[in-house]
């Protein structure tokens, strides 16, 4: 399903349209109907489809009409540093995010947790391009600590430069997914605590400590998985706007520069390359929520 609505979703242009995009707008009829013969651009759009599926089923993700090149040569190095982006950003907010919601949770009710859901709420309200534009005006423009443009650091700088490249993009999907993870988290764990066997543990003199880990996170694990497999696809998607506002470039930046160009075929294998991984993600989360949860496990005998 996602092939084919990636594939005919980009496919809308004509034939005269995709060739004026790659040689120029004033080419000549002869010129667009040699560039159409070309790329099999005269034959019907659902034995493209059927032509293109087959090369996708063999690793091959095709030939850019734009750039000329092998797609695949430009995407893996983008899609790597997409995922390092992505990964390192699940390694910093989920503590941060957890860490949140079971101190709100142990504190329901009270003005400090009320502060902190109202402030999560406010920053969940902000866009990504808002919070990317604060970091960015503050830490490369104002105090001049960070670079303003990520993808001539990684093109050209070295471990220090390339490092630096990825603070601020990270910094921006951080704060984005800390509100959401911790509010998410919280609700779960809240119920988690209020429930009669965690209460008789703690009247029982079970430690604090024991009674959160033992009781409360594991019983709460099937949720927290799924918010952390939720956070991650958010991430890859909202990796598009924070990859344009820092220049970074990963596969987020490359998509809105191949719609723009009028890529079909990039647009093509991006759209491929990202409905596979959030696939992928969703599958395993899912997987890991039902061993950790006996009544799923049963269920699924």
């Amino acid at each position: 399903m996602i092939s084919f609505v990636t594939f005919f979703g980009s496919s809308f242009k004509s034939p005269t349209e995709l060739a004026k995009a790659s040689l120029g707008q004033y080419i000549s009829h002869k010129e667009a109907q040699e560039f159409i013969q070309q790329n099999h651009l005269n034959r019907p759009v659902a034995k493209r489809y059927v032509t293109w599926l087959g090369h996708l089923a063999r690793g091959d993700l095709g030939t850019s009409a734009i750039t000329h090149r092998r797609v695949s040569t430009d995407v893996k190095p983008r899609l790597a540093r997409t995922l390092i982006l992505a990964l390192v950003t699940l390694v910093i907010a989920v503590p941060i995010g957890l860490a949140a919601a079971l101190w709100s949770a142990r504190r329901r009710g009270r003005r400090s947790d009320v502060a902190l859901n109202a402030g999560a709420v406010v920053v969940s309200a902000c866009p990504e391009f808002v919070i990317g534009l604060v970091l960015l005006l503050l830490f490369a423009v104002v105090w001049h600590l960070l670079p303003v443009d990520s993808g001539l650091g990684i093109a050209f700088g070295g471990t220090s430069a390339q490092v630096k490249a990825y603070i601020l993009p990270t910094a921006t999907l951080v704060i984005a997914s800390v509100p959401f993870i911790m509010r998410t988290c919280r609700s779960s764990v809240s119920s988690v605590l209020a429930a009669p066997y965690v209460r008789a543990a703690t009247l029982r003199g079970v430690s604090r400590r024991r009674v959160t880990w033992n009781h409360a996170m594991r019983n709460a694990a099937p949720t927290v998985l799924t918010a952390v497999g939720l956070n991650a696809v958010y991430l890859l998607s909202g990796v598009i706007v924070v990859e344009n506002v820092f220049d970074f470039p990963g596969l987020g930046q490359a998509l809105v520069a191949a719609v723009g160009n009028g890529d079909t075929t990039t647009v093509q294998a991006i759209g491929i390359v990202l409905g596979a991984t959030f696939i992928m993600i969703s599958l395993v989360m899912d997987a890991i929520a039902t061993l950790l949860n006996p009544r799923a496990r049963a269920g699924a005998r």
